[in-house]
């Protein structure tokens, strides 16, 4: 039996796409470690700002930062964290803030799922 190519990236992660995850790591090669760093910064940061723009009622700030992480997400393999930011991005749309922010706990759930498999990537 061969060893697994990359640490983590296996078909049981259930957060991210294995395919996207060795893609990356082959594109980024030993960068991708500080790609996972970046990626935990900026998703943070995004996640706050998505929660401030949604309790002051904000469409256009929440629209914005839902679809920056979206678009963050697709990009790593976080299929299902960027279909929830796509879902928050909608409502936003709509200028229905309420409803955005009765998915922000699942937002967090989701994200915490993803930070944890991120966990498993890197070579610490």
């Amino acid at each position: 039996m061969s060893k697994p190519r990359f640490i983590g990236a296996t078909p049981a992660m259930t957060r991210l796409d294995p395919t996207q995850i060795n893609a990356l790591r082959d594109l980024m090669g030993n960068d991708f470690d500080a790609l996972i760093v970046v990626f935990r910064a900026d998703s943070t940061e995004q996640i706050e700002a998505i929660v401030r723009a949604a309790s002051q009622n904000d469409p256009d700030g929440l629209r914005l930062q839902a679809h920056s992480l979206k678009g963050a997400c697709s990009n790593l393999g976080a299929i299902d964290l960027a279909a929830l930011c796509e879902r928050i991005e909608a409502f936003a749309r709509q200028h229905d803030c309420v409803m955005a922010q009765s998915l922000i706990a699942e937002l967090y759930a989701e994200y915490g799922a993803v930070d944890l498999e991120l966990d498993g990537l890197s070579h610490h």
